[in-house]
């Protein structure tokens, strides 16, 4: 892929219509599906034909925000870490129009934490009353710990720029199911405002996938091949924790808290935990996530 010059990005950030609206406030319909059914985990999963329509829409929407929240989290705790350091970096420090593309897109990137914040509250305000954005997606000690080092380590070992790059395009393929296809599979049809936040963001995304790619070439592309080997192989470990869901992962929570809200699901739920663990070795579930 050839990336956009910083100029352009710079230019195409300037247009309001390619940029996603500061503070959009949507109403959100608790009888529809928020995010297409093959972008959920039991999907994948033998017994999700099985569940009742109120099971797999529920069990829907509660995805939805747990989507919403990894979102925030890789703006809000993981971005600033990474191109605050870079703008020294001398490849980067020098060139102005890349320094303004990267403020822009960490500015960017906080309008999308509130924005995906007030989506959430908007949708389930008694799981995100004022002050929780995060049900699903408190990180344990080891990832923050983690996200400070990649952080440190950035302007040497730039690998967390490629999973933030591998995070983005998912996000934005998300975006374009919803844009494409309103229509789920077995739920109805999907809510207009939780789709139209997702179709907003994608909008800033698709400027900040060119950010990323000139950073990884001034990075990674000009270190010795023995530390662009070190780089893939951190990589690979990182990724490992998003496409292997365990029973103590978000996905798990998800499952949990579906149970909690519809107690008849209980003889149930150590099934659909043991399901949702299987994924590991499902093909179909390993290619739906980038």
């Amino acid at each position: 892929m050839e990336w956009l010059a910083p100029e352009k990005i710079n230019a195409l950030a300037a247009d309001p219509a390619r940029c996603m609206p500061r503070d959009m406030r949507v109403e959100v319909d608790p009888r529809a599906p928020w995010v297409p059914e093959a972008f959920t985990q039991l999907y994948y999963t033998p017994l999700y034909e099985g569940l009742h329509f109120e099971h797999r829409l529920r069990y829907n929407q509660l995805f939805a925000l747990r989507i919403n929240e990894y979102i925030m989290m890789l703006e809000g705790d993981l971005i600033d870490r990474l191109l605050l350091p870079l703008m020294r970096h001398p490849g980067v420090r020098d060139d102005p129009d890349l320094t303004l593309a990267m403020q822009t897109m960490l500015d960017e990137e906080k309008r999308h934490y509130a924005n995906f914040a007030s989506l959430n509250r908007s949708a389930r305000p008694d799981l995100y009353p004022p002050g929780k954005d995060k049900l699903f997606s408190e990180l344990p000690a080891w990832t923050r710990a983690m996200f400070v080092v990649s952080g440190l380590l950035v302007s040497k070992l730039a690998f967390s720029m490629w999973y933030i790059m591998a995070l983005e395009e998912s996000s934005m393929a998300l975006s374009r199911a919803m844009q494409k296809e309103r229509e789920t599979e077995t739920l109805g049809t999907l809510d207009p405002g939780f789709a139209e936040v997702h179709i907003q963001h994608m909008k800033d995304e698709a400027r900040h996938i060119h950010v990323d790619g000139i950073l990884i070439d001034h990075t990674i592309g000009r270190q010795s091949k023995l530390r662009r080997k070190l780089n893939a192989w951190v990589f690979e470990k990182m990724l490992h924790g998003v496409v292997t869901p365990t029973r103590g992962g978000s996905g798990a929570k998800v499952i949990r808290q579906l149970v909690r809200e519809m107690p008849e699901l209980q003889d149930r739920e150590a099934e659909m935990l043991t399901a949702l663990v299987g994924l590991k070795s499902s093909r179909a579930f390993q290619e739906s996530l980038f």
